[in-house]
């Protein structure tokens, strides 16, 4: 709604200055006239109009300002009251956890499996980045079409200059065929000199592209089974991680610190599914990376040397935002 308010109150000050320069232009229209004719009671009347129009518009500029004022303050008070039962669910948090009746949710302890498990992802992770990135690799099968859309052009052009010559020399010299024969040999010359400077410029790349594209494909054969084997243990940590949260949230257990910080102590009513998808993928960046941190859950930045981490963290550190 303060979004709408806003736009009614910066359509109405634009209104008002479009009036105001519409008065500006009148007023002066007003005086030429007088000077003229000494005859302007219309344009006084019209004069009016616009400066109660101006009146009228500046009310109502007035009135969105102060109800846009108004929500704002309302949007703020929200927020203190937010914030303050914020502060009331931890000191709750705090005086449940005190008694030590309720049991809290181990979300940092992990199997030996799970961490075999882990090292099998990150390999099958490692064998996948050594291959070449998708947009490389549709950069080169574009070089290496187009190379080819080149030669095939280029060949055309050579066999058309080819039939051109010999139609030229069965026509007798003077003749309007001779000449319109002549006109377009000489345009196709030309084409193929063309065509020949682009095709010998791109071969150089088209060979680089198809050596690249060739030795990917031998080392996707040789990284197949590992990043096979890595997917399906990615599959299985992350359906056992998800049972393990899902656990530790039907048995209402209190959820570590780090967890609670950025994904609250429950999960929402809309969106369970994302929130459960994302705090899914935390502990299994957590359990990935052996990240103990009690305060942040995703631990410290990690190094942009590390490609694939720092993405795997850019991305959960935007996802976090939402909740």
């Amino acid at each position: 709604m303060s979004d709408a308010l806003e736009y009614q109150f910066q359509d109405t000050d634009r209104r008002v200055r479009d009036l105001d320069r519409r008065l500006d232009d009148l007023e002066s229209e007003h005086e030429s006239l007088k000077s003229r004719f000494g005859y302007t009671d219309d344009l006084d009347h019209d004069l009016r109009t616009i400066r109660d129009d101006v009146s009228s518009c500046e009310s109502a500029a007035e009135e969105a300002d102060g109800r846009v004022d108004d929500l704002e303050g309302r949007v703020e008070a929200a927020e203190r009251t937010v914030k303050r039962l914020t502060q009331h669910v931890r000191l709750l948090e705090g005086q449940i956890i005190a008694t030590g009746k309720i049991p809290h949710a181990d979300l940092d302890t992990f199997t030996t499996d799970q961490h075999a498990l882990a090292r099998t992802m990150r390999t099958g992770q490692e064998a996948a980045d050594a291959l070449l990135h998708d947009d490389l690799r549709y950069q080169y099968q574009a070089q290496i079409r187009r190379y080819n859309e080149t030669r095939s052009t280029h060949q055309n052009t050579r066999e058309e200059v080819v039939a051109l010559t010999g139609a030229l020399l069965s026509h007798r010299h003077g003749t309007p065929a001779r000449t319109q024969t002549a006109t377009k040999l000489r345009t196709a010359i030309a084409n193929e000199a063309t065509q020949r400077r682009n095709f010998h410029q791109q071969s150089g790349q088209a060979r680089r592209a198809t050596a690249a594209l060739a030795a990917d494909r031998t080392a996707a054969a040789d990284k197949q089974p590992a990043i096979a084997a890595g997917e399906r243990a990615e599959q299985r940590l992350t359906l056992a991680l998800r049972s393990k949260l899902a656990d530790a949230l039907s048995n209402r257990r209190i959820l570590p610190f780090w967890f609670a910080t950025v994904l609250g102590p429950a999960p929402p009513a809309r969106a369970t599914d994302s929130w459960l998808e994302c705090a899914t993928s935390v502990l299994l960046y957590r359990l990935t990376y052996r990240v103990e941190d009690q305060v942040l859950a995703l631990g410290p930045r990690p190094d942009t040397a590390d490609e694939h981490r720092f993405q795997w963290w850019e991305r959960l550190r935007k996802d976090l935002g939402r909740w």
